[in-house]
């Protein structure tokens, strides 16, 4: 994906730019822009149908979360070209604590307050959005794809229950590389948020982070202190199952984009 140099036109300063490659896959690309005085981080999503977005809505979301204060300050978006310009945060990340118990506790409250946010997003369903990367992939390799829709149809009372709730506003991608508590705390890469399951959530967490026992404990602890919904040891077991089955579906359509692109 090739930076967006058009955006470069609507900042509110001016300036010779630097522009550097801070991540990329299928779904979105992010770059750093920098000049002598400012630094800023431009990020674009892509295949917004097949990853089940609705044109614009990431960066929607970006911007409702912005004025919540939760995440990064806005500077500028295109909602069709799916462009967002936003600040660049400066503080270490989570992820940049070397004691792991204290990193699953900062996150554990972290996330616990995330689940206390009620953004005006319209809600999607789990079942239907990943049906959706089956339906995807399908076009792409039709043997992957109805085998992924038979794979989901066996785990249909998992996406029954994350449908029935409890309901809680969720990041689905708390990864510690995506949180930075200074001087506030402030989140970033919320493309797959939205209202859904607090266990799932929870159990998403614990999966992107590779946590151990001890870890997973102290996280747990972290978050139901003083959450509305409790999220017990003995529920995860099902949720990262599940998890399990989407990630297979989701990098099987991220790789059969990217060979389709290469193509």
């Amino acid at each position: 994906m090739a930076f967006p140099t058009w955006c470069l036109a609507h900042l509110p300063v001016h300036g010779v730019w630097k522009t550097r490659s801070v991540g990329k896959d299928l779904a979105n690309a992010t770059w750093c822009i920098e000049s002598d005085e400012h630094r800023f981080l431009v990020k674009q999503y892509a295949h917004d149908s097949a990853f089940g977005r609705a044109t614009g809505e990431a960066v929607e979301t970006d911007i409702k979360l912005a004025e919540m204060g939760i995440a990064p300050a806005i500077i500028f978006t295109d909602s069709e070209r799916g462009v967002v310009i936003t600040e660049w945060l400066t503080a270490e990340p989570l992820a940049a604590i070397f004691d792991p118990l204290a990193r699953a506790e900062k996150l554990g409250l972290v996330q616990q307050k995330i689940h206390q946010l009620t953004p005006d997003i319209q809600p999607w369903s789990l079942w239907k959005r990943v049906i959706g990367y089956c339906n995807a992939l399908a076009v792409l390799k039709p043997g992957q794809g109805a085998q992924a829709r038979e794979d989901c149809e066996s785990y249909k009372a998992l996406f029954a229950a994350w449908q029935l709730g409890p309901r809680v506003f969720c990041h689905h991608d708390l990864n510690a590389e995506h949180v930075y508590n200074e001087p506030e705390t402030k989140v970033i890469d919320w493309e797959y948020a939205g209202y859904g399951h607090p266990g799932f959530d929870v159990a998403s967490t614990i999966v992107i982070n590779d946590f151990y026992d001890d870890e997973i404990e102290t996280f747990l602890h972290a978050y139901n202190t003083n959450s509305e919904v409790l999220v017990s040891r003995e529920e995860l077991r099902d949720w990262i199952r599940l998890i399990a089955l989407i990630n297979r579906i989701w990098f099987a359509l991220q790789s059969a984009l990217a060979e389709s692109t290469d193509s």
